[in-house]
């Protein structure tokens, strides 16, 4: 699983698998662009999510203590898109696959509290997401 960020003067960044390492999401060469355009997460099976046209996005890890205290497990990912005041999460179960949607008030966006770690998207685009299935082009 990797997601792809398209900035507004058409230069993109693909993170490494996200289930394996850093996704890069403040660490990358791009983390200093402002105005991403398009936020794309493939999954397995040829299907993705697709947040484009936000005012601002944020993606995060939820990870829970494992048992015995060794180190975390990632529980899911959670992309996000912010428009006018709401906040669109998406939130990619790793157990199961399944993702779910939710919209909520800005500063409420993960269980009633804020998250921080929010990119400037583009003023003025119009939002939309949605889970696709895509075509995978190969080189």
């Amino acid at each position: 699983m990797k997601f792809t960020l398209t900035f507004a003067d058409g230069v993109a960044y693909t993170s490494p698998d996200i289930r394996e390492r850093d996704p890069g999401w403040a660490s990358e060469d791009g983390a200093k662009r402002v105005g991403i355009r398009e936020m794309i997460l493939r999954m397995p099976r040829g299907i993705a999510l697709i947040l484009k046209g936000f005012e601002a996005y944020n993606f995060f890890v939820e990870a829970s203590q494992a048992l015995g205290g060794r180190g975390a497990n990632i529980d899911a990912f959670c992309f996000c898109g912010r428009w006018r005041g709401t906040v669109l999460s998406w939130r990619i179960d790793i157990k199961t696959g399944k993702a779910s949607k939710q919209i909520s008030q800005y500063g409420k966006e993960y269980f009633g509290t804020s998250t921080r770690g929010w990119r400037m998207g583009l003023m003025g685009e119009k939002a939309e997401s949605g889970i696709f299935k895509i075509k995978e082009v190969t080189k």
